[in-house]
Order: structure tokens, then sequence, then C-alpha cells
């Protein structure tokens, strides 16, 4: 199958390895959500695979491992990892994905922080970072990304002021309930330190 550009399985009770799957070059799409699928991301984010591909869904599945690495010159403008088993932290290589319009990493047991870099996906439109154990701020460098339609936040461990800018405090609450003691708008005010300084 050397002309394959896009497979799609999705919906299926695939039980495999993804270390097992043999995949041709050259592919632009992979679609295979909502099955059994176990092992690791890097089987299919090596360089060889993902050279040409343009949307990867691996969503619901068995998939554990940690999210790797991006070089440069990926083309992935999808990449929906949603509802597996994956841990680790999003590294700050994400922002090689200059690409990205779409980027789901919801109800996995991704912990760290929110990299800075992820300011830099500028085609940004869908961000979904939900139901997972990252720690710290969301970092004001996200108002940079000024075409994004959706972001959650919601059920992971993040603390201190929500960026104060379009769309960021106009998104409902619910994107960003659930957390330690995220503030600002649309949330509750932030309270505000007393300095103790002499007037």
């Amino acid at each position: 199958m050397s002309s394959l550009q896009k497979l799609k399985l999705s919906n299926n009770q695939l039980k495999v390895d993804l270390s097992a799957i043999k995949l041709p070059d050259g592919l632009s799409m992979i679609d295979l959500h909502s099955n059994q699928l176990t092992g690791s991301l890097s089987s299919i984010l090596n360089n060889r695979t993902s050279s040409f591909l343009e949307a990867l869904d691996v969503s619901n599945n068995l998939i554990s491992g940690v999210i790797p690495e991006f070089n440069e010159g990926l083309n992935l403008k999808v990449l929906n990892i949603g509802s597996n088993k994956i841990a680790g932290y999003i590294p700050i290589s994400i922002s090689n994905l200059i690409q990205l319009e779409r980027f789901d990493i919801s109800r996995n047991q991704i912990a760290g922080t929110i990299p800075s870099s992820l300011g830099l996906l500028l085609n940004l439109q869908w961000l979904d970072l939900s139901i997972n154990r990252l720690s710290g701020r969301i970092p004001n460098t996200l108002l940079g990304i000024k075409d994004l339609r959706h972001a959650n936040f919601r059920a992971n461990k993040l603390c201190g002021e929500i960026p104060q800018g379009r769309p960021y405090n106009i998104f409902p609450a619910s994107a960003y309930v659930h957390n330690l003691c995220l503030c600002g708008k649309p949330m509750p005010p932030c309270r505000t330190k007393i300095t103790g300084n002499l007037i």
C-alpha cells in the first residue's frame, strides 16, 4: 500500500500494540480513535512516518507512555490523543508544530506545567487540556493565539490569574472549573495581596 494517503479504522475493537503496526510512508491522515490500542505514541510520531502527516487521531484508546519530542519540519494540523493513559508532560518542543490547528490531550494523566512555547502555535483554533494533572499558571503567551475558538483547562491543578484578554476572559467559566485556584474573568476576581508599604 505504498500509495495509501489516508488510514481510517476508527470505532472498531482493534487490539494491537502500536509498535507492531508498520505504517506506509506518505500517510497524511491516521484515524484510529475508539479502539483498544496499546503502546506509545513514539511508534507513530517518529521521523519516518510523521514527515507527511497532517492529522492524527488516536483518542479513546489504551495508549500509555509520554508525549514524544517534536522535531522541526512537521506538518501536523490535528493532534488528538485524548482519553488515553498518557503521562509525562507537554514537551517544550510542541512549538515546532507551527501548523497545528487542533490540540487535544484531554482525559489523560499528563502533569507538569503548560509550556509558554504553546503560545507560538499561532494557527491553533482548538485547545483541550482538561482532566489531567497540569499545575502552575496558564501562561500569558497564549494571548498571542488570536484565532482560538475553543479552550478547556478544567479539572487540573492550575492556579493563578487567567490571561486577561480575548478570548480567554470571555470563554465560559466551565472551561476553568475544578482547578486549585484559578481567578480573574470569567472566574471570581483574584485576591490582591497586601504589601504593607507605607504611603
